[in-house]
């Protein structure tokens, strides 16, 4: 059975990324502030970015970068990024956005599979980019800095700042945006390493506008708070491209500072904030919110990872804002299901409907077949969520179409999420399939262990995975073990914590032991870095 949202599909223009946001711009839209970063004080209109934009491009066609290429941008958010990312858009070539925290390998991998032959970094990520560049085979002129003209001549690098000098004649292109490929975001999908995404103009095109007609009750005013990393797709689409495409301006923050967070919201005043659960958690609990003037906020979006739904309520009802749920993924653009602005009765636990344009269905993994539609009233049984639309990506680039094991023939990219859906097409997320414990023939979800952990008054942060066990139980069988994160001068102890959840779950939901760590390792949008578990418990249990 396949379920559509409520709001009606809308007609996605046969345009590029570069023709939406600055074909026919007006002298008014150019005089508009597109981006103001706080820290420098640097800001850029629309009009300066789309002369940026056109000039990097020019460069790249002059240096013989165009369809068919790659380049990579490592840069903090920030007024640069605008024109980093654009200017490679508007040169035909796409642009392979590269996580800020990345080691020189990693960069050199991503480098390596996307085949770039030019990155674009920033001083302080200069040592591991060029590092990088040289692992993947790039020369010193080929890493673009900007910053200091002076200090990347030195070292012979390529300055920013000359790029930008370049008489702006960009390219005559001639291209498809359904199948042309705009930009190369990783993911690792539903399993294995991460990969490369091949996302057309269309995919980002359509899903910048599916998400408007969710927004489009907030009026003219979304300017935002824009501290997710611009090289994760959540802020991509949502933050630098939808910014953009609605004039609105975006305060950069190149990482997350509680206080300067909060004196941005102050000082600029923006109407939105994109966050993801663990800010959603401190503006929700943290005392120097109370005191806090976030008076211009109208709305909160949640997203990259499940949010408690309790924790969302707390924030609504502490800010007088209204904060709604969405989901996504790297390979749908990413944007799928969005909770409407106008249904307070919707769980904030859920990510509500689909947006305009998706279709989804809910799959039983081991049968392949969709789920019994639910009554009115009840929810479904738990399935693998399915969905189509014209955000989804084209594939994987350089993994052959019959090896794709997350876009079907027909379409359907399968999320690895497992959810319920309601009569209304309400989804919820239950978890990852691949991270389900199976223990005395029973299905644990770790987010629901997680989120019931976060609740204990202190704990800042946990994480569940399921551990084989050595004594007892059937071969192979896992049982749950937490890794906790305490909050700054909380004590707890892990007999305590055990007992705790112990009192609010099933038998079976009971947890093997806790662990005590730092810091449990999350990725820049959020999202727990499973793989990394394992070696912060050790072994067994």
């Amino acid at each position: 059975m396949e379920y559509r949202g409520p709001l009606p599909d809308i007609d996605i223009p046969d345009v590029t990324l570069y023709d939406l946001l600055f074909g026919g711009l007006t002298e008014a839209d150019a005089a508009r502030v597109a981006v103001l970063d706080h820290a420098s004080g640097i800001s850029l209109t629309v009009g300066q970015v789309k002369d940026a934009t056109d000039a990097f491009a020019t460069w790249l066609a002059a240096s013989g970068v165009g369809p068919g290429d790659a380049v990579g941008v490592l840069l903090p958010n920030g007024p640069d990024y605008f024109a980093a990312f654009h200017g490679v858009v508007r040169s035909g070539a796409a642009v392979t956005p590269i996580n800020a925290t990345y080691t020189a390998p990693e960069i050199a991998r991503q480098l390596t599979a996307t085949k770039a032959s030019t990155i674009v970094t920033h001083p302080a990520l200069l040592a591991q980019a060029s590092a990088g560049a040289y692992q993947a085979g790039l020369v010193a002129s080929d890493v673009i800095v900007v910053g200091d003209p002076d200090a990347a001549r030195a070292a012979g690098h390529t300055a920013w700042a000359d790029v930008l000098r370049t008489h702006p004649n960009p390219p005559t292109l001639e291209i498809d945006p359904a199948t042309h490929v705009a930009c190369l975001p990783f993911s690792s999908g539903t399993s294995g390493l991460p990969k490369p995404v091949m996302l057309s103009h269309r995919n980002l095109v359509a899903n910048m506008l599916q998400f408007n007609e969710v927004l489009l009750p907030l009026g003219d005013d979304v300017s935002l708070v824009a501290f997710l990393p611009y090289s994760h797709i959540y802020a991509l689409t949502t933050n630098l491209n939808y910014g953009l495409y609605r004039r609105a301006t975006q305060y950069t923050m190149a990482g997350f500072d509680a206080t300067a967070f909060l004196t941005i919201i102050a000082v600029h005043r923006p109407a939105i904030l994109f966050i993801v659960p663990p800010v959603a958690a401190f503006l929700a609990k943290h005392p120097a919110v109370a005191s806090a003037d976030l008076s211009s906020l109208k709305l909160i979006v949640s997203g990259a990872a499940p949010l408690d739904g309790p924790v969302g309520k707390a924030l609504q009802s502490r800010l007088g804002v209204r904060v709604v749920q969405g989901y996504g993924m790297t390979e749908l653009s990413p944007v799928t299901h969005v909770i409407p602005l106008d249904r307070t009765d919707i769980d904030l636990g859920t990510i509500g409907p689909a947006i305009p344009n998706v279709r989804f269905r809910v799959v039983d993994p081991e049968t392949g077949r969709d789920v019994d539609a639910p009554a009115l009233g009840q929810v479904s049984a738990p399935g693998e969520l399915w969905c189509a639309g014209p955000n989804a990506m084209l594939g994987y680039l350089g993994v052959p179409r019959d090896a794709d094991a997350v876009l079907d023939a027909d379409g359907w990219v399968h999320t690895g999420d497992l959810v319920t859906v309601d009569a209304e097409g309400v989804v919820r997320i239950v978890d990852r399939i691949k991270e389900l414990i199976k223990r005395r023939g029973m299905q644990i979800a770790p987010a629901e262990l997680e989120a019931i952990l976060c609740q204990h008054p202190a704990v800042a942060d946990a994480a569940v995975f399921g551990v084989t066990s050595k004594s007892g139980g059937a071969a192979g069988e896992q049982v749950p073990h937490g890794l906790v994160q305490l909050r700054p001068g909380a004590e707890a102890t892990a007999s305590e914590l055990t007992a705790w959840l112990a009192e609010r779950v099933a038998p079976h939901k009971r947890l093997g032991g806790v662990h005590f760590v730092e810091k449990v390792p999350r990725s820049a949008a959020g999202k727990i870095l499973r793989r990394e578990l394992p070696a912060l418990l050790g072994r067994g249990v």
